[in-house]
């Protein structure tokens, strides 16, 4: 009786076996089909694994992230690629305007003997205001490239903000006064801390402060602001110029976007300056936010961690 239950119990071990050996071979095949229809292009897909042991499920997940990863990465790149056709389109079109332009009177100084002295003049001072626009589409294309090429961290150092945002605006006094204005400027009296790269710091301002005066002049308004929240300190830099629209401000701060809805498109630059702003900001461990009431006021905002 007993050998008899013992050769049951046997038998049922390797039915048991069995079993389980013909399901694990069920499931590679499956994992196999799963495989041969991501790699045929079908990324969507993931591993669904119907068995007990601990080894194999955890294999079917391992294999799930390794195809999540596989999938962002896959997605990343197509970004980047769209990313760069739209670069080279932009970069194209950016330098071959003034460049065609700046041929055109180069062209007619050296060859057009009707010209006056002082149309000589004007085309000289044309062509001076084109080089300089295509100098400066060159710089920020470099400083861009240099800024998203460059994984390092930046260096911060405990500087005063008061002392920095001062000496940037005087050195606006001219365009200031040029645009007739004078600008609003809320700055404490005592000093104010903050960890920043100087540089990086300067460059940030600069850049809002151009993009102010270069859209928010017709406004008559400009201003500067600085204030402390927990952790940070804001500085806000405003203008009371056209605005701009609520569909754009998600998109101020791509790169090559100009908003030529809401803005003034004889003024418009090449659109990385705002990208680049933002960049160093970030570098710095900061924020950079935009708040707009169309013909009212447009906020630029940024922060940085205090010193």
């Amino acid at each position: 009786m007993l050998l008899q239950i013992l050769v049951i119990v046997l038998i049922l071990c390797c039915f048991l076996i069995l079993f389980r050996h013909l399901s694990l071979l069920n499931e590679i095949k499956r994992i196999t089909r799963t495989t041969e229809e991501i790699r045929a292009g079908n990324p969507n897909l993931r591993y669904r694994l119907h068995v007990s042991q601990k080894p194999a499920r955890d294999l079917g997940g391992e294999l799930n992230r390794l195809i999540d990863n596989f999938q962002k990465t896959f997605e990343r790149i197509q970004f980047l690629e769209e990313e760069r056709k739209q670069m080279v389109a932009s970069i194209s079109h950016d330098l071959r305007t003034p460049l065609t332009s700046l041929l055109g009177y180069m062209e007619a100084l050296r060859f057009d003997r009707t010209l006056t002295d002082e149309e000589r003049n004007h085309f000289i001072r044309i062509v001076a205001d084109k080089g300089n626009s295509l100098h400066e589409r060159l710089q920020e294309f470099f400083e861009l490239a240099k800024l998203e090429a460059d994984d390092s961290l930046t260096e911060l150092h405990k500087l005063n903000l008061k002392d920095i945002v001062q000496e940037v605006l005087l050195g606006f006094y001219p365009d200031f006064q040029k645009a007739a204005l004078t600008p609003t400027v809320n700055i404490p009296d005592s000093p104010l801390y903050v960890m920043s790269d100087q540089v990086h710091l300067r460059r940030v301002l600069e850049n809002l402060l151009t993009n102010a005066l270069r859209y928010g002049q017709d406004g008559n308004e400009i201003g500067i602001a600085v204030r402390e929240e927990s952790d940070f300190v804001w500085v806000d830099i405003w203008d009371r110029g056209k605005g701009i629209s609520q569909q754009d401000l998600p998109r101020v701060f791509e790169r090559f976007y100009t908003g030529e809805a809401s803005r003034n498109a004889s003024l418009r630059g090449t659109g990385l300056g705002l990208t680049i702003t933002k960049n160093l900001v970030e570098k710095q461990g900061g924020q950079i936010t935009v708040s707009s009431n169309l013909g009212e006021k447009t906020v630029f905002s940024f922060s940085l961690i205090k010193g």
